[in-house]
């Protein structure tokens, strides 16, 4: 039987579909720590209190995905920012900003976000961000490619020193492997949380089999397409 036949046409009718696979979880490189589940428990329930009803107003039509949950991971971000109080949160893609906003929704007061991307916020259709989001410091773009190893390094002091990540890259089978090998040479110190977007995705497959840092699938409380929960290892400062 060819590839292409077991996928098309799909199973089951759907607004959106994409292709993936699922695979034996016993013989995966890496398992999740009784910490990274003890973590997920805490923010699947700090998820269900989570109100994100102040973002979707500065949507101008539905579907209002700040407030679509299980399927969606907005409200699971803020209740992992809420939960974890991190003093310098990473995003990797900005985009619309709509993650940016719901993570900013919790952020601590001392607390810095920083988003990167390649091109500027103003400049992507349909953004909902203001230009005061940014006015108080706590919010911030940086443009740059972190699969470049010279960009990481320009930013190596704010990055080694971040407590959590959303990783929303390209998703180009390229991206996300040299982030994961820049970021190692980067040497994080403060054991932090990363989500990663999108990992039932086709071209995430094998970069997230092949991770070898302490993993958990939370797909059922986040992003239909996949939402995984990782954390690197600690290390001295």
């Amino acid at each position: 039987m060819k590839l292409r036949s077991l996928f098309f046409p799909p199973p089951v009718k759907a607004r959106h579909y994409k292709r993936t696979l699922i695979f034996s979880p016993d013989d995966e490189i890496s398992k999740p720590t009784p910490e990274l589940i003890d973590l997920s428990l805490r923010v699947i329930r700090r998820t269900m209190d989570t109100d994100l009803g102040d973002i979707c107003g500065r949507m101008t039509e539905p579907p209002y995905w700040p407030e679509t949950w299980p399927g969606e991971h907005y409200k699971l971000l803020a209740a992992f920012v809420a939960e974890l109080q991190p003093k310098i949160v990473i995003e990797v893609g900005t985009e619309t900003g709509l993650s940016a906003l719901c993570m900013k929704s919790a952020l601590p007061e001392n607390a810095q976000l920083v988003t990167f991307d390649l091109i500027p916020w103003d400049k992507f259709e349909n953004t909902v961000f203001r230009k005061e989001d940014f006015d108080d410091s706590r919010l911030k773009q940086a443009l740059g490619d972190l699969g470049d190893p010279a960009v990481m390094e320009q930013h190596s002091d704010l990055i080694r020193n971040a407590d959590f990540f959303f990783v929303d890259g390209p998703k180009d089978k390229v991206f996300e492997r040299r982030f994961m090998e820049n970021l190692e040479k980067i040497n994080p110190v403060n054991n932090p949380v990363m989500v990663f977007d999108d990992i039932k995705d086709w071209n995430m497959l094998a970069i997230w089999r092949e991770m070898t840092v302490p993993k958990l699938d939370m797909t059922s409380f986040g992003h239909w397409t996949g939402t995984g929960l990782a954390q690197w290892p600690s290390t001295s400062k």
